[in-house]
């Protein structure tokens, strides 16, 4: 079994990264790729614990470009790559603006004035929505994290602010030079009639993308082959992962997606 997609709680997991590696070896896991949003500070502790399990350095991206936004996942990376960590940190750095934006409005909504750690000490890295989400659930604002997405935090709702992202062709340089591959993350999500997946990939191929991800947890059998044919016309790597995020998403398994 193998998961090439996979975040600790140096992004928005719920899992650390030396507790995802000991998780993965009880699973029978017998490749796992560590790849949290925009950060890399996760790698060394992963790649440190004495698992039985074949451990992958990796990054996600976000990055923006028509259609509209969508991930990258790096894999293979060299996580002390210095043009690498030099866009991270900026990334960084835009991320605590937003998530100030965020914690001042959600501080608005419960009529107080609220800080990172009245809203999560579970993170080891950058404050996320999925973090918010929990507070407003604890508060009592929301019933799950779907709900609080569907009424405060997701695209287009009123606490929403969107975050700072890459363009195409830097994150693919990000990945490259730092010895990685890209990969084209949960191809699905992208707002694309299906007719013009493949035509859509192979232009990506051109600008130096690497490969596809066809197995993911949001991919049926159908979609799955369709991406495995486009994969295989373009000559294209081909990746799999099951977006795991531990208890942030009860439903995705590590290793298994929603299987």
């Amino acid at each position: 079994m193998i998961d090439l997609h996979t975040h600790s709680t140096f992004s928005d997991g719920t899992m650390t990264p030396e507790k995802l590696a000991k998780y993965a070896e009880k699973l029978g896991v017998e490749v796992l790729a560590l790849t949290d949003h925009d950060t890399v500070n996760g790698i060394d502790s992963f790649m440190s614990v004495d698992v039985n399990v074949e451990r992958v350095s990796g990054v996600e991206l976000s990055v923006s470009y028509e259609p509209g936004t969508f991930h990258l996942v790096g894999l293979f990376v060299d996580h002390k790559n210095e043009y690498l960590n030099k866009a991270l940190d900026s990334l960084k750095d835009a991320r605590r603006v937003r998530n100030d934006k965020m914690i001042k409005l959600i501080g608005e909504l419960v009529g107080k004035q609220l800080t990172q750690e009245d809203i999560s000490t579970e993170n080891d890295g950058e404050l996320g929505r999925p973090h918010i989400a929990k507070y407003l659930c604890k508060q009592g604002l929301a019933e799950n994290m779907g709900d609080a997405f569907d009424k405060y935090l997701g695209k287009g709702k009123p606490y929403y602010i969107a975050r700072e992202t890459l363009d195409f062709h830097n994150s693919l340089d990000l990945i490259h030079e730092a010895g990685g591959i890209a990969i084209l993350a949960h191809p699905f999500t992208l707002d694309i009639d299906e007719k013009y997946y493949s035509g859509f990939v192979k232009y990506l191929k051109g600008l130096g993308l690497d490969g596809i991800e066809v197995f993911t947890s949001d991919t049926d059998m159908y979609r799955q082959r369709m991406l495995h044919e486009i994969a295989i016309e373009h000559d294209m790597a081909i990746s799999g992962g099951s977006d795991f995020h531990g208890d942030n998403q009860l439903s995705i398994g590590l290793g298994t997606g929603r299987g």
